[in-house]
Parts: structure tokens; C-alpha cells; sequence
């Protein structure tokens, strides 16, 4: 076991049986053999009610619980942003940064416009192999990526007048919940909401063709040169209890988009994946100097430092994947690309 978790502890568990922790310093070198002993599992009681909700009751009812279930307050989430983006199957950007989000005045009501703001404390970013020059800028996707929060932003999950149905009870995260489905149109997504306090504790969402006919839902032309066209766009978001509020803990977002020739042939097929992982919240902090989240915004990478990643936890928890790390080093390594980030 490496020095650095010397200090931390070793926990083995499985459901029905009691879990084994202790400090990994008292544990002997060599082999080690740890038997568990059964113990009952007590599971949480559940209350019928006499009225059964329809699934556009519980989503009503978790709208009008946004201020109970979430922060009025503000606060800051300390987070772990990646980009990734592969043209025609080979992985051609990698970009990461170390960021700080601010909230500060949520009132229950969502918005149409960006009300956080953000501070990137550390950045590095692969060079770019791919053919599209103009997303060398972490700014445009951060900012896509967390306008998809429902329960901040009007985005169209949560409107009365999606179609929506109670699917399942089932547990999450050690709670019960209802599992609501929402379709509008083409538009399908989940959401897991909590039977007892009716926050929203995770949300997924589809987006597919608007029109049957075309396997497409959105395109465009480039210059006359050719189309450009989105085939789907996915989202979820997961939300963590902390102190008796929920705050995020995860955001991921992926599309497909395609490029055609004039002639109508394919050129290019796209996928670009965003994800941000909440490490730490801080209550009452906020920034006055942070920069306030707006479409388009410019985030340049800083100067690189390399100590500061080689420390960083939330790496170990999401290694890059082998077939990334080949493809953008066929011309030199990961390291040497962070240090010409400039």
C-alpha cells in the first residue's frame, strides 16, 4: 500500500453481513484474510397513503419543496471538471480543471439565465488533434454543461406540461424513492425524487430526433460548405445530502453530432463528454472576484503546475481511460502537451 494512504482506513462490506474497518497502519504486512459476520438488515419502513400520487403530483410537489430541499444560502462547490472529445473514433481532446463554484441567491424559482459564478484555480488541456479549432476554451463547455441543472435552470424537465408517470419505487443512495418518467415530443428522462422529502435526487435526460422522419434533432448549415447536424444529447444529475440540504455532487453530459459534404456524404462523427465532480461544499463562502457565468465566456489555461495534479485525490477516483491516453500521445506525452498548454 502506498505511503500516501498509510494515514487511511481499510473497510470491507457487503450487504447482510457486518463491515470490517481499521487503520491500514495496523494492518500486518502480507496476506490478510477477513472474514465478515452476518447481521440482520433492517429495511425502512414504508407508509401507504390513502390517496395515490400521480407522477405529475410528486414532480408539482417536489417543485414547490425546491427551497426546503435546497440551499437559499451561499455557498461555494469546491469541483473536478474533464472534457473530452473524439472526432470519427479516436479520442483528439483532453482538458481538465480544478474549479470553484459560487451560488448565492436561489429563491425557488428557475431561471432562463446563468446566476452562478466560477473561479478555475488549476487547468491543463491535451493539444488539440481534431479538425474544430474554436473549442480550445473551457469557458463554452463548463457553461453548457451546468445550464443543464433542472432544479436551478428552467431547462424543460421539470414543465407541467410534460407528459409525466410513476414508474417504480425503488431505493437510491440508501433512500426511497419514486421513479417518475417524463416524455415531451422526443424528449425522454427519469427522475428519482425522495418519497419522504420530495427533492429531486438524480435526473437523467434524452434528447432525439424532434422530427420521426430524420435521425437527426437539430442541424445546421457551415458556410455553405456542408451541414452540420446533433443526433442526440444526454444529461444527468446526481444530488448529495449536506447538512439536511441537497447540493450537487455530479453533472454529465454527452452528444453526438455529425458533419456532412456538400454532397450530402459524412465526414465527420463527433462525441464530446463533459462531467463535473463536486469534492467539497463550503456554506456562506462566495467570490466577489469570480468571474460570472455567461454563454461564450473565455477561460484561459494558466500557468501549469504539475505539482499541484500529482496531489490531486480526485484523479485517482477517475483514471483516463488507456485507448485515450494512446491516442493523444502518439506524438509526444500527456505531460509534455500540459506544459505547451499556452
Amino acid at each position: 500500500i502506498p505511503e500516501e494512504y498509510r494515514n487511511d482506513s481499510l473497510i470491507i462490506s457487503h450487504v447482510g453481513y457486518k463491515s470490517f474497518r481499521d487503520k491500514i497502519t495496523r494492518i500486518p504486512n502480507g496476506n490478510l484474510s477477513v472474514g465478515l459476520r452476518a447481521t440482520p438488515v433492517l429495511l425502512r419502513a414504508i407508509v401507504i397513503h390513502e390517496k395515490e400520487l400521480t407522477g405529475a403530483e410528486i414532480v408539482a410537489k417536489a417543485v414547490r419543496n425546491l427551497t426546503l430541499n435546497y440551499s437559499t444560502r451561499p455557498f461555494c462547490l469546491q469541483g473536478f471538471f474533464r472534457q473530452i472529445e473524439e472526432e470519427n473514433g479516436k479520442y483528439v481532446l483532453l482538458a481538465e480543471a480544478a474549479v470553484d463554484l459560487y451560488d448565492k441567491n436561489f429563491d425557488g424559482r428557475r431561471k432562463n439565465f446563468f446566476q452562478e459564478s466560477v473561479e478555475v484555480t488549476e487547468m491543463r488541456r491535451s493539444l488539440r488533434y481534431g479538425s474544430q479549432s474554436k473549442r480550445n476554451n473551457i469557458g463554452i463547455p463548463l457553461t453548457d454543461l451546468i445550464e443543464n441543472n433542472d432544479v436551478r435552470y428552467n431547462r424543460g424537465m421539470l414543465d407541467s406540461a410534460n407528459a409525466f408517470s410513476l414508474d417504480t419505487i425503488t431505493v437510491y443512495n440508501d433512500r426511497m424513492v419514486y421513479g417518475v418518467s417524463m416524455s415531451r415530443g422526443t424528449d425522454n428522462g427519469m427522475l428519482y425524487i425522495d418519497m419522504e422529502t420530495f427533492g429531486f435526487l438524480k435526473i437523467n435526460m434524452e434528447r432525439l430526433s424532434r422530427d420521426n422522419s430524420k435521425p437527426y434533432y437539430e442541424e445546421h448549415k457551415i458556410n455553405k460548405s456542408g451541414t452540420w447536424r446533433r443526433v442526440w444529447f444526454r444529461f444527468s444529475m446526481e444530488f448529495d445530502s449536506y447538512n439536511n440540504k441537497l447540493y450537487p455532487r455530479r453533472m454529465h453530459e454527452s452528444e453526438l453530432n455529425e458533419t456532412y459534404d456538400q454532397s450530402g456524404q459524412l465526414k465527420l462523427t463527433s462525441i464530446e463528454t463533459l462531467e463535473l465532480i463536486v469534492i467539497n461544499i463550503h456554506l456562506d463562502k462566495e467570490n466577489p472576484s469570480a468571474k460570472k457565468l455567461k454563454y461564450g465566456m473565455m477561460i484561459k489555461p494558466s500557468e501549469y503546475h504539475p505539482d499541484f495534479w500529482k496531489n490531486y485525490n480526485v484523479l485517482k477516483l477517475t483514471p483516463l481511460d488507456e485507448k485515450l491516453i494512446h491516442d493523444l500521445e502518439k506524438d509526444i506525452s500527456l505531460q509534455e502537451q500540459f506544459e505547451k498548454q499556452k
